[in-house]
This record gives C-alpha cells, structure tokens and sequence, in this order.
C-alpha cells in the first residue's frame, strides 16, 4: 500500500511539477557549465558557489522527495493507525539467539513474505524489461535531440514506465492489503489457553473466586451462629429447621431472623441455643415458613405478624415463669396463614 501510494504520488508531483522541475534542472545545468576566471583563482568563491549549485538542486528536488513520503506514512496510517513505541528501539537479547534466528528465516511467514517479495521483483522486472526493449531505439534517438527536446522526451517516458510499474504494484497491493489484515487478525487470536489465561487475570481465578466465596460464607455463617445467643426464641421444626427470632421494643420495627439453618446447621443453632440459655419453641409449619420466606437479618413478612407476636408472648411468659413470677406457660398452637408453609399441601 505504502508503495503504491508513493509512486501515485511521485507520478503526480512530477505531472503538476515536472515543467518547473525541467526549467530549473536546465538553469543548473547551464550555471554548472558556465566557468568565471575569478572562481578558477578563487577556492572561496569556488566552494560558496558549488554550495549554492547544491543547495539549488536540493530545493529543486525536494517536492519530489517529500510528496511519495508523505503519501506512503497516510497510506500506513490509513491501513494500520497511529501508534507511538519505543518497543522496536528497546534492545532484545532474543534476536541473538540463532535458534529463534534460524525459527524466524524458515516460518511460514517468512516463507509468503519472501514469495510475494519475488513475484513483485519479477512482476516489476518484466515490466521494466518490456519498456526497455520497446523503447530502446527511442532511447538512442534522445542523443540526437536538443537538450529541452530530449528533457521533455525522456519525461513523457519516465511517466508512462511509472504509470506502468504503479499498475503492477497497486495490483499487488489491492491483494496483498487483505493479506495483511487477514495475517494480522490470526496473529492476534489467542489460543484456548490464552484465553483462560486472559479470562483468570481479568476476571480472577476460578478457583481462588471459589475459596473466597467458601471463606466469605464461612464467615458469614460464623456471625450468624454468634448471634444466635443474643436472639429471644428459636422456633424449631423440631429437627429439620431451627429459625432464631429476636426482637428489641423501639429499636426493631418488626421482630427480625438472626440465624436460620436446616439438617446440621439447625442442630447446631439449637445447641448454641441451650447453651446461651435461649428457648427453643417446637413449631414446624412456623419454623419452616420462616425459613422459607425470611432471610437472615431479615423482618418477618407482616402475614406471620400475628403467628410470631404468640411466639413472643409466650417467650414473656416464660421468662415471667424464670423470674418466679408466673407459672409456666404452655406452648401456643400457632397457626400459620395458608400459603407460608411449604409443606402445606403435602400433609
């Protein structure tokens, strides 16, 4: 792309500039030739004048320097955008090593660059060849011309050998740009381990997600057992379910779930229970409502309201009964709405 785009450049400077280009390489021509007895006893002014001949044909040439680089950088940029690095410029001790050397000259990639490389040398070549053979008994004839004549000829020439040339390489650059892209999009996939790799550092390991999440649950389900002995009641299924209630009068709008559990955790709640001194009421389709549609450090639903105000009285009750100021109260037969027990319809 690059090249293509320099000689589409090169080609049309010198259509636009070629006439001024050809004046003033004649007017350098002319004063290079012209020879002043002053400069031949004068090294100064000998040397100020070559320089002012070279400084000439310097700025003659430049439009014709500068259009096919700038044209061939927008044409990078164009296919591979701006990037700025120091990574090309950084030494790397891996180009010492033969190995990788050797690695690098006989890969794949190697091998397609260095056949494009030989079929555009070829393919330029040819072309060149075929002007050169049309055009050779026209190239002998600019000997005979006057110098303008010969300039203007020679110009029209160069023009079509480069339009010539330019078609063979923008034809190699219309297929080798998709290459390109293509070569460069597979360099850029990442292999399955790669991409496990990328997925770990992005997003964490799985497995170190996994033990963070055991560990929080584990803490977790240690604060919720210590608060088991601050509750007021735990309401038991009695052996599946174990649900821990408290409630504290104008602190709590509604009396909360401070730990719950099922199977193993529930006899560990009722354990923590008796030993911290906590009733333990025995009120399955309570205990298991609760459970069901209460999480921890949750409010009761205002349906249960009426079911666990018993609950609460009969805790009052019952630490009357403790002070020596009461009898001891029987265990209430709490009924729970239809609905809140989960194994309402199968008994």
């Amino acid at each position: 792309m690059s090249h293509a785009a320099a000689l589409l450049a090169f080609i049309a400077c010198l259509s636009l500039y070629g006439p001024q280009f050809a004046e003033r390489s004649l007017a350098l021509i002319r004063g290079s030739l012209r020879f002043d007895r002053v400069l031949t006893r004068e090294p100064a002014q000998a040397l100020a004048a070559a320089g002012a001949t070279a400084a000439e044909a310097v700025w003659a040439t430049l439009p014709l320097v500068i259009a096919p680089i700038a044209a061939a950088t927008a044409a990078t940029l164009a296919v591979g955008g701006l990037v700025f690095t120091l990574k090309p410029a950084m030494p790397d001790l891996t180009r010492l090593d033969p190995m990788k050397g050797l690695g690098r000259m006989f890969s794949k990639d190697s091998a397609v660059d260095i056949g494009k490389l030989a079929a555009i040398a070829m393919a330029v070549g040819g072309v060149g060849f075929w002007l050169a053979a049309s055009g050779l008994a026209q190239f002998a004839a600019l000997a005979g011309m006057s110098l303008p004549a010969a300039l203007a000829t020679a110009g029209a020439d160069l023009r079509y050998g480069l339009i010539a040339v330019s078609g063979v390489v923008i034809a190699v650059a219309l297929a080798d740009g998709p290459l390109q892209i293509f070569r460069h999009h597979q360099k850029m996939m990442m292999t399955p381990q790669e991409a496990k790799q990328e997925y770990k550092e992005a997003e964490g390991d799985p497995h170190v997600k996994a033990q963070i999440r055991q560990r929080q649950r584990e803490m977790s389900r240690g604060r919720m057992l210590q608060a088991v002995a601050t509750a007021d009641v735990v309401v038991t299924n009695p052996t599946h379910f174990a649900v821990a209630l408290k409630y504290e009068d104008g602190a709590m709008s509604a009396p909360r779930v401070v730990a719950k559990g099922a199977d193993l955790l529930a006899a560990r709640i009722r354990e923590l229970a008796q030993e911290a001194g906590v009733p333990l009421l025995e009120s399955p389709p309570l205990a298991r409502a609760l459970y069901k549609h209460v999480e921890v450090d949750g409010e009761i639903p205002a349906a249960l309201y009426s079911a666990v105000a018993q609950v609460l009285a009969w805790v009052y009750q019952l630490n009357q009964h403790v002070a020596g100021r009461g009898r001891r109260p029987n265990e209430p037969g709490i009924v729970v709405p239809d609905g809140l027990d989960p194994l309402e319809g199968e008994q």
